[in-house]
């Protein structure tokens, strides 16, 4: 009689434990993170890390960012998901400041080595911005680029610092190229070029 008690209590032990268990997952809520990262950004990465473990306001502190291009929130009844994409500087205005693809401004809590974009916002029109990202793409080692309404493009490179006018940007870009490829076998010094020649260009060294 008393082996068969016990057995009962046994039994009634394990099924007690087991509706505990099942309360207990009942209540608790995973949480899954996709971060999006269009660039390398271990800040960013930190700081929404940081809010969520210790902001229940997690959805509003992602939606103040300037540096956060959407946010998605999905929940199930047991998991809930953040999908949050960052905006991607392609220009750097100042330090943590930074153009997007949109050429609009934005604040990141990061420093990237990006070349520096200086002008005036009257001249971010179609064709300046067209000329702004092909000198980007094409010229290596590119620090910096000055674009002024009354003479063009200045550019700075590790080699060169370079008057490019405002039209013919393509061709003189592929100049300029040329030039400074040779100037690296040579292991050149630091050149001023001027590319707004017709003909020829005026090279001080």
């Amino acid at each position: 009689m008393k082996i068969q008690y016990k057995i009962f209590l046994l039994i009634v032990l394990v099924f007690s434990l087991i509706i505990l268990v099942n309360v207990a997952n009942d209540n608790y809520i995973k949480i899954k993170v996709n971060l999006m990262l269009s660039t390398d950004c271990r800040s960013c990465e930190n700081e929404l890390k940081k809010s969520l473990y210790e902001d229940k306001y997690f959805e509003t502190y992602v939606k103040s960012k300037g540096w956060v291009k959407s946010f998605i929130q999905t929940t199930s009844k047991q998991k809930t998901t953040y999908l949050i994409t960052l905006r991607k500087p392609i220009f750097k205005i100042k330090n943590n400041i930074y153009y997007d693809q949109n050429f609009n401004q934005f604040f990141m809590p990061h420093r990237f080595n990006l070349p520096t974009l200086h002008i005036k916002k009257d001249d971010l029109k179609d064709e300046i911005i067209d000329q702004a990202e092909l000198i980007k793409k094409e010229l290596i080692n590119l620090k910096s680029l000055n674009y002024s309404n009354l003479s063009g493009w200045q550019i700075i490179t590790d080699k060169a610092i370079v008057k490019l006018g405002k039209v013919d940007i393509g061709e003189r870009v592929k100049l300029l190229n040329k030039i400074t490829n040779n100037l690296r076998q040579s292991n050149s010094n630091v050149i001023n070029l001027d590319l707004r020649y017709q003909q020829g260009y005026v090279l001080k060294i």
